[in-house]
Formats: structure tokens, sequence, C-alpha cells
């Protein structure tokens, strides 16, 4: 079978032109839809973040004047903290003499008395000399062990025990140092 061709090339070559135009034509319309919808996408989400913005300055607007409500109070609370730190810093010299004494006879047992209590004072710290009887080796060593445990008692050291008979038994006298930190 033979084909005859009856188309001249000339129109086919204008066929294919209009083809190509149609084609670059059809890629600059969904080109520029694509930039179009892009750009619309863009002004609607600033817009978006624009109208957040102004209503979180104007909450901050708002809010600013408890922050600055905030900040006074807390200047106050300062002022009134170093008030009390200094009538602390006053008091706590003042009676540590009445809290060494009251932490020193807390744990004392019945059986324990002093001859004598020789105190220095440095700073917070009172360097204590205790001379101490006891009618009991028990309760003798169960409070000097509750010196060395004890929270404000450090540097416990114990001196010669002497032991004298008496009419109500033995009796136990030692002489013990300790630094008291009150705190």
């Amino acid at each position: 079978m033979i084909k005859i061709n009856l188309i001249p090339p000339e129109y086919i070559a204008k066929i294919n032109r209009k083809v190509v135009i149609a084609k670059i034509v059809l890629a600059v319309v969904v080109v520029a839809a694509t930039v179009a919808l892009a750009s619309v996408w863009h002004i609607t989400r600033a817009k978006t973040i624009e109208a957040a913005l102004a209503k979180r300055q104007a909450e901050m607007v708002l809010l600013q004047k408890d922050v600055d409500a905030v900040k006074a109070i807390e200047v106050q609370i300062a002022e009134v903290q170093k008030y009390l730190d200094s009538i602390n810093s006053i008091n706590k010299g003042r009676f540590i003499y009445t809290h060494f004494l009251q932490d020193l006879t807390s744990d004392l047992p019945a059986t324990l008395w002093f001859n004598s209590v020789a105190t220095t004072l440095s700073g917070g710290v009172v360097s204590v000399t205790l001379a101490v009887n006891s009618n009991s080796a028990y309760d003798l060593a169960y409070w000097i062990n509750s010196l060395e445990t004890a929270g404000p008692y450090s540097e416990v050291g114990i001196g010669a025990i002497a032991v004298r008979d008496t009419d109500s038994g033995k009796t136990f006298t030692v002489q013990i140092t300790v630094k008291y930190a009150y705190k």
C-alpha cells in the first residue's frame, strides 16, 4: 500500500508552530496562576500575622500595668526583707546564750549536773568548757554521744574521767570541751 501525503509540509509546520505556542501559553498561564495563588496565600498569612501581632501588643500594653505593679511589690518585698534580715542579725547574736543553754540542757539526763560552764563567744560560735558530774556512766556516755551527733555541736573533746566513791554510789567527773554554732 502506498501512502500519499496530500498535506503540504508548510501546513504541518504551521500546525506544529501553533501547538508549540499553545503549550507555551499554557505554561505561562499555569506559572502565572501558581504565582498568583502563592502571592494571595502569603498576603493572607501576612495579614493574619499582623492582626495577631496587633492583638498581642494590645494585650501586652494591658499586662504591662500588672508587670509594673509586680515590680513595685517586689521592691517593697526586698525592702521588708532587708529590714527583717537586719532584725534577725541583731537578734541572732543577742539570744545566742539563751539558745545555747536551752540546747545544752534539753537532752541532759537527770543524773548529770554541771560544776562549771565557761564560754567564749567568737562570731556565731561559742567555745564551751564544761565540768560535768554524773552518778551514771551510762547517762554520761549517752549525753556525750548526743553532743557528738547533735547539729549545733562540733569538736567535742573529753578530758580525763575521775571516779569517786560517795554515799550514793560512784560519781564520775569529766571535763568536756565543745563548740556550739547557733543556726
